[in-house]
């Protein structure tokens, strides 16, 4: 396929700002693409070139997509740079100066998708002397081949701010659509989806194995789970409405969680957004091969940092962890526990079908115990009483709560069901509550603030319509330091109009983003509102801290904060 269809179609969805026309236009133009494209095309849409777990990084920063511009326009980089100035997209400023580029700079040929993807892996495999200049000469190249349209999405897709608004779930819906005729199979698609998180694997199957491929979809191991995910109650006497008989009363950690998958060739560690977190902690891999047998396995458990006589510390000296340089000293620095918690596949068996019981079972069988190394603290008991004996004992040891499990339930990928209830200390706390929000927009700052932003616009996620619908306004606790790094981190989302998944009412932000960043927020109750989308709004709301662990579709949905203002009898 020529490359400047796909151009072509990325503008329209550019300027759409209804996410339902969004699916629509994106499902006809799907109808018509090759077999041999279709996985291409569901990345590039995403403005990948894979699945996010493998992470392949194309390693391409902005002041080297300036100087492709340069090349491939034949203007002068003083010139590029102050065109970037002016338009604040290096997208942008590729399209404007290669519609000037002179005569004698004619195209080199068609570009087809199937170059592009292949020239854009090339970049992530050059590497040492020499490799910035021949990564940018193969910008140049496909910059060169493209037209001015074309080369605004390559600059875009080649700095990871593609910037079009489609999300993982919308480039499901269009496949539904345009492959089965009905929406409602997306249902089929995101359930394989939450076992292979590649929608390059998903589209190709359903295109050439139609619905029944994708049936046959299982766990691969090397290949990321989407991690179940728990609901939340408003009273402790409410755990058995939803969960009668015996409870798995499990410690919620203040740490990070993991999915270990062990293969023949080793072992790799994904984080909850599934990237692959492996190299950060080379002394975690010591500790699985020293005390979890089994030829393969596929585990969870949380990474929470500890002192010198193992007790748990707060979750920002773990977080001193993720970094790419200084590893062995900070390993030596921020000592790490694993608390082992679930097994999902064991030597050639999948155990996403069997009980937590079952699961619990094998994975007690599979594990020795040591100071880095254990399973989860947990009791198991039918009273609630003891529930919440073991609930203060753990915020005594200083952790963040407790997680309450069916003993029969399986484990149900990626899906937020009453099978786990997750209790905090916040949810102990008559007015006080947390939640996990998506950035949207934000307002230009006053006085103190001026030159930066001054307030955000904050947004829960409707994981039934795939929309962001906005919540609160977002001051109060945005300290100095965090200010001065939000405009940086919130730069390569920002977009000229309305994001096509969000939704908002009366409130509209001075600047809109793609929702990508979440943000942890503290409030005293859940009011309503007709200023927000949801016509609820948040009270008193605190910003807590940033939580790059999540994705935008890992936020708090609006299903649950309607659930929490109706059980607050308001």
């Amino acid at each position: 396929m020529d490359f400047q269809k796909l151009a072509e179609l990325y503008q329209e969805l550019e300027k759409t700002s209804s996410g339902n026309k969004m699916r629509e236009i994106l499902s006809i133009f799907l109808k018509k693409v090759p077999e041999e494209d279709i996985a291409v095309i569901s990345y590039l849409t995403l403005g990948q070139i894979a699945s996010e777990y493998e992470g392949v990084v194309l390693g391409i920063a902005e002041k080297s997509a300036l100087k492709a511009v340069a090349k491939a326009s034949g203007i002068d980089e003083a010139k590029v740079k102050k065109t970037m100035q002016e338009t604040g997209d290096a997208g942008l400023t590729a399209e404007k100066l290669l519609q000037k580029k002179p005569q004698t700079l004619v195209p080199m040929g068609k570009l087809t998708v199937k170059e592009l993807f292949e020239k854009l892996h090339k970049i992530t495999r050059t590497t040492g002397a020499g490799s910035q200049e021949e990564k940018i000469n193969i910008l140049v190249n496909l910059l060169q081949k493209s037209s001015p349209k074309g080369a605004k999405y390559i600059i875009r897709i080649a700095l990871g701010t593609l910037r079009m608004g489609a999300g993982d779930m919308t480039v499901l819906d269009a496949l539904a659509i345009a492959y089965t005729g009905d929406k409602k199979n997306k249902e089929q698609l995101e359930r394989a989806y939450n076992i292979c998180p590649d929608v390059g694997i998903i589209a190709e199957t359903l295109a050439k194995k139609g619905l029944k491929g994708i049936e046959k979809i299982d766990v691969h191991v090397g290949r990321p789970i989407k991690m179940m995910l728990a609901q939340r109650v408003d009273s402790l006497e409410k755990v058995h409405e939803k969960i009668p008989g015996k409870l798995a009363v499990e410690a919620k950690y203040d740490g990070e969680r993991m999915q270990v998958h062990k293969t023949k060739d080793g072992i790799t560690i994904f984080s909850r957004r599934m990237e692959n977190i492996t190299e950060q902690y080379p002394d975690v891999l010591k500790y699985l091969q020293e005390h979890v047998s089994g030829k393969d396995y596929v585990i969870e458990g949380e990474i929470v940092a500890i002192d010198k006589d193992g007790k748990p510390l707060h979750f920002q000296i773990l977080m001193q962890r993720k970094r790419k340089t200084d590893i062995e000293e900070y390993v030596k620095k921020v000592p790490v526990q694993l608390k082992l918690f679930d097994l999902l596949y064991y030597n050639g068996k999948s155990f996403l079908h069997e009980s937590y019981e079952k699961r619990t079972e094998q994975l007690a069988k599979i594990v020795t115990k040591g100071k880095h190394i254990t399973l989860a603290d947990r009791v198991v008991t039918d009273d609630l009483g003891q529930v919440d004996q073991f609930f203060q004992k753990m915020l005594k040891e200083k952790q963040e709560g407790i997680m309450i499990k069916a003993m029969n339930s399986e484990y149900q990928a990626g899906t937020r069901g009453w099978n786990w209830i997750k209790w905090k200390k916040e949810y102990a706390t008559e007015m006080t509550d947390t939640f996990d929000l998506v950035i949207v927009g934000a307002f230009y700052g006053k006085g103190k603030r001026s030159g930066t932003y001054g307030a955000l616009l904050c947004a829960c996620y409707n994981d039934h319509n795939d929309t962001f619908e906005t919540i609160t306004k977002l001051g109060t606790g945005l300290t100095d330091e965090i200010l001065a790094e939000l405009p940086k981190k919130l730069q390569k989302y920002q977009v000229g109009h309305k994001p096509a998944r969000v939704v908002v009412s009366e409130i509209k932000p001075e600047v809109w983003f793609e929702p990508t960043v979440v943000v942890e927020v503290l409030a005293a109750e859940i009011t309503k509102s007709p200023s927000h989308a949801l016509g609820l709004a948040l009270r008193f709301p605190r910003f807590m801290k940033l939580r790059d662990d999540k994705k935008a579709e890992q936020a708090t949905t609006s299903k649950e904060i309607q659930q929490m203002y109706r059980k607050s009898g308001k």
